[in-house]
This record gives structure tokens, C-alpha cells and sequence, in this order.
């Protein structure tokens, strides 16, 4: 089952643009995440894909398998939901949770009794829950709850499963479980999916395209590998990693930082002007003395140990201060002191325009 939206606008207000002309497709079986932050427009879009909204425009589309249900209510649309917060019935145990989309259903259209017990016992097989059918959401771990909910929303047979920021409420460990399983059940079971979510990490783990929105529209699309290796706006970029901005001029073709000069693109052409730079903080390699012509020198400011990583605030000559990433042995190797110089090199650099926003 394949979703398509053409040209979705939708407004709140006089002022607020949650979405502009946006179009996107989904090929059937895929999982797509869409992710950007707080008020980008990404759970408008979801909404406006399940039925729950409707785009302002009278040329906009949303298409299952080729079919135009712009104007259908939720419950037509056969779209399986799943929120952060589980809204899971609490007087109901785990089995009659996941059956009561089934047993709502009107007469001609429900299950037997026996079909009904039978897809819910597959169901929570799927979801490694088989052994809590009798438990009520009280007694679950937010995990499990929210397993649950996801049972629930598949029980109905949908052409389509929606999340919105589905473990948007849970610990940091757990979460990470549930990225791995929603990622094993979906090469399982191969349904169609959209994600929402404004976690980096969660949607380049999890998806296999990630859709970057803000301000209402999409900023790039692509796999997890191409929108970070080869981000198409300097927003993508700074939102998909740690990173590090450094001002300064295009001239003849290239930019200086520190005693290094950068390749600039072609785009900027041979006339002088105001650029940035910018790189990922893992990619400053740091070192006592300069390997090659490549690196320059830089004081050590302060550092600090996070696990298994170190951030080491640094600051150029001119008073630039910048942050390097390294591994705890890499750093206990360096063993940097305040006040100390080293030598950074920087790889990756991306070069645009000053008049960009991030």
C-alpha cells in the first residue's frame, strides 16, 4: 500500500503555516520516518495522512494506492494509529485492548469470536507479549504499554500504520529496545509506515528514508546515509550532528580557518563573500604536534568525559571557540591540560552562503 500526498497546505490561524505545498510518497512496505523539530509541521502531515485533519487547498491529494481519499474521515481510511501516549483502556486487560478494534466493529464487518482470539494471540506472539494477556496496563512497564498499543492498531488489519512520536515517553534504554523491535517487526510484517519523531538518532536507526521538515516544508528526503553524508541545506546539516560553525570570507575560490585554506563550491564564484563553514565536532582530529600542512594550532580551553566519548572545547588565536569530539583512549593519549596547545585538523567541511538560516 503506497501514500502519496500532492500538494498538502494547511494553516492554524492567520499566521501559522504548519504546512506549505508539501508533496511526498511512500512506496508500499517502506518505513519512513519524518522528523525536524517542534513545530516543523511533521504530526500535521501524519494527521492529514490518518483522516484527523484535513489540507486547507482544494488541489491538495492524499493517495492509497492510487486511490484519492482526501476527503475521507479516519475510519475509512483503514490507517492503523499509535501515539506517545498509549491511551490504552485501563480497565481492560492486554488481550481485550488489542481485541477491541475487532469487537467494535459493526456486525457484517466483525470477526468471529474464534478469529478474533486467534489474531490477537498471534498478535501479541509478534510482539513478545503472550505471556501478559491476562494483565491489565497498571501492571506493564511503559514498554510493554506501548508494545500493546501497537497491537492494538494492527489488530484491525490497517493499509497503513501511523506513529507519532511513539516512544516519546519512554526512558532513554528503552527506547533504544523499541527502535531495534519496531525495526524487526517491520521486516516481519513489511507495512507501510510513517514515523514522527525529533529524535536524530531514532530515525536514522530505525527508517529507511527520513523525510527533514521545517517550517512546513521538507528540507531533504533520502536515506539515513545520504541525507548525513550529503546534506542538501545547511539546516540539515547542523540538525543531524553536533557541529561547529566558523565565519568568515570567499576569496579567489577557498576560505581560511586558522592557517588553512578551505575549497569553496563553485557556486560561489570568483567574487568576494561572507561565508560559513561548518563541521562535525568527531570530525576535528586533535593532536600534540602538526600532522601535515593540514592542521593548525588551537588552545585548550576546558574538556570533559561523557561514557565513552570526550568534548574538548578549543579556541583559535582569534578567540573562535570550538568543540572536538573524542573517543576516552584518544584523549587520555592527548591528555590535554587548560591553558595547553595542540594541533586540529578538520575533515568534512561544508562552505555556504552567509545568508543561510539554521
Amino acid at each position: 500500500m503506497s501514500v502519496e500526498v500532492r500538494n498538502v497546505s494547511k494553516r492554524f490561524g492567520a499566521d501559522v503555516a504548519a504546512l506549505d505545498n508539501i508533496s511526498l510518497k511512500i512506496e508500499s512496505g517502506e518505513l519512513v520516518a519524518l522528523l525536524g523539530p517542534s513545530g516543523s509541521g511533521k504530526t500535521t502531515l501524519l494527521r492529514i495522512i490518518g483522516g484527523l485533519e484535513f489540507p486547507d487547498n482544494s488541489d491538495a491529494q492524499v493517495l492509497f494506492y492510487g486511490n484519492d481519499v482526501t476527503g475521507l474521515p479516519a475510519h475509512k481510511r483503514k490507517a492503523g494509529f499509535a501515539f506517545q501516549h498509549y491511551a490504552l483502556f485501563r480497565h481492560l486487560n492486554v488481550f481485550e485492548n488489542v481485541a477491541f478494534g475487532l469487537r467494535v466493529l459493526p456486525f457484517w464487518k466483525r470477526p468471529k469470536q474464534s478469529d478474533i482470539r486467534e489474531r490477537v494471540e498471534n498478535l501479541l506472539k509478534l510482539v513478545q507479549l503472550e505471556s501478559l494477556a491476562k494483565r491489565f496496563p497498571s501492571q506493564l512497564s511503559g514498554g510493554q504499554r506501548q508494545r500493546v498499543a501497537l497491537a492494538r492498531a494492527l489488530a484491525v488489519e490497517p493499509k497503513v500504520l501511523l506513529l507519532d512520536e511513539p516512544f516519546g515517553a519512554l526512558d532513554a534504554k528503552v527506547r533504544k529496545e523499541l527502535r531495534q523491535w519496531l525495526r524487526k517487526l517491520h521486516e516481519e510484517i513489511h507495512l507501510t509506515t510513517l514515523f514522527v519523531t525529533h529524535d536524530q538518532e531514532e530515525a536514522l536507526e530505525v527508517a529507511g528514508r527520513v523525510a527533514i521538515l521545517r517550517g512546513g516544508k521538507i528540507e531533504q528526503i533520502g536515506t539515513p546515509r545520504e541525507i548525513y553524508d550529503h546534506p542538501a541545506t545547511p539546516f540539515v546539516y547542523d540538525f543531524l550532528g553536533d557541529v561547529h560553525s566558523f565565519k568568515g570570507h570567499v576569496r579567489d575560490g577557498s576560505m581560511q580557518i586558522g592557517q588553512r585554506k578551505f575549497t569553496a563550491p563553485e557556486s560561489f564564484g570568483e567574487k568576494e563573500s561572507l561565508a560559513t563553514a561548518l563541521v562535525r565536532s568527531h570530525d576535528i582530529r586533535v593532536s600534540h604536534e602538526p600532522d601535515g600542512p593540514a592542521a593548525f594550532a588551537a588552545n585548550v580551553v576546558r574538556s570533559q568525559i561523557v561514557g565513552p566519548l570526550a568534548r574538548l572545547e578549543l579556541a583559535l588565536e582569534s578567540g573562535e571557540v570550538f568543540t572536538a569530539q573524542l573517543s576516552k583512549e584518544q584523549f587520555h593519549e592527548l591528555g590535554p591540560k587548560p591553558g595547553g596547545r595542540v594541533y586540529v585538523e578538520l575533515q568534512n567541511v561544508k562552505i555556504f552562503p552567509e545568508d543561510y538560516s539554521i
